[in-house]
């Protein structure tokens, strides 16, 4: 999968944006992917903007961590949603 892939399905299917390499907003339950040497970083933000639980997964290759920041966004996009309907 490609960023491209990724952004695309986001915007078919009405997901969350994630935070892909420091580029969007760092709130509770955004999906972060980074990069450092040749190793992906993918997680889920906690209340205070670190790793939640033990979402926080390391991938060889991009195309596997662009695969669970997927996974990832299509669990966290309703619980967001829902917690945001409670608020209002």
């Amino acid at each position: 999968m490609s960023v491209e892939e990724l952004m695309a399905i986001v915007r078919e299917e009405s997901l969350d944006a994630p935070v892909l390499y420091g580029v969007g907003d760092v709130h509770m339950n955004a999906v972060l992917l980074t990069r450092t040497d040749a190793l992906w970083q993918a997680w889920v933000s906690d209340e205070r903007g670190g790793v939640m639980g033990r979402t926080l997964q390391t991938f060889d290759t991009e195309s596997a961590a662009l695969e669970y920041v997927l996974v990832k966004l299509r669990e966290v996009t309703p619980l967001r949603r829902t917690l945001a309907a409670w608020r209002s």
